[in-house]
């Protein structure tokens, strides 16, 4: 069993001391040293390389972001703070995970899984890159974090961000408002038995929609309608069985529909 080598940086003693005692209940994590900021981090990393480091956020003079440029490609960050509005920021640096204090045990415990998950594969799999997704068996619940990787991008990603998901053969696009529309090899039965319904639903064989991030939907003729998604340039071309369907599962809620 291999023990990952774990730094603690933070500011705050108490938040450092609570978050040491969460860890000492995790056998695989070794907390070898704790940082009280970026300086004192970047002082112990240049003699001392860990498997994985616990990264506040902000940490007056600097903040945790100044940090990784100091960590080699294989270290994981794990980042924790009080705020939630770096989050973006953080998973788009590659983050493994985002917590917010006070960091709860069970929420922690899952993170540590999914970070032994991702040394094993990296440890044992050296050599191969793969691009596809494994949902696992389970519901996937909104507030649930996956690895979405898209040839040399990896993102966490909330499912509760995921706006639309079309099929393109045996891969399927994810649209996250925001940012690039990534391409994972992954089918779309695969997504419609994992994500939950609703807010999410499967229009027609191709496409499955977030109903929360409905913007409009632009009746063309009987046949078509055109949906945009709050935060997508892209738009969706639906035929008629799609169009019916979305309408159904709407239902009594209150949707802005232009007819031309």
């Amino acid at each position: 069993m291999k023990i990952l080598k774990a730094l603690i940086v933070d500011d705050e003693t108490p938040a450092r001391n609570w978050l040491r005692r969460l860890l000492t209940e995790q056998p695989q994590i070794d907390v070898v040293a704790e940082a009280d900021g970026v300086e004192s981090a970047r002082e112990y990393l240049c003699s001392n390389p860990v498997d994985v480091v616990f990264l506040d956020v902000q940490m007056p003079p600097l903040t945790g972001f100044d940090l990784l440029p100091d960590l080699p490609p294989e270290c994981q960050v794990i980042f924790i703070t009080a705020y939630d509005t770096f989050a973006v920021r953080a998973f788009e640096s590659n983050a493994l995970d985002y917590l917010l204090k006070p960091v709860h045990p069970e929420r922690l415990a899952n993170t540590i899984s999914r970070l032994l998950t991702r040394i094993s594969v990296s440890t044992e799999l050296p050599n191969i890159v793969s691009d596809n997704l494994s949902l696992g068996e389970s519901t996937l619940r909104l507030q649930d974090l996956i690895p979405l990787k898209d040839r040399h991008v990896l993102r966490m990603v909330s499912v509760s961000a995921i706006s639309a998901i079309q099929a393109q053969g045996a891969y399927t696009r994810i649209y996250i408002s925001g940012v690039p529309p990534l391409m994972i090899l992954c089918a779309i039965g695969d997504w419609e038995s994992r994500l939950p319904s609703p807010p999410f639903a499967r229009l027609d064989r191709s496409l499955i929609i977030n109903l929360t991030n409905i913007a409009e939907a632009i009746t063309i003729d009987r046949n078509q309608t055109q949906l945009s998604l709050r935060g997508l340039e892209s738009t969706f071309e639906l035929g008629r069985a799609a169009s019916q369907r979305l309408r159904f599962l709407l239902g009594q809620q209150v949707l802005p529909i232009t007819h031309v």
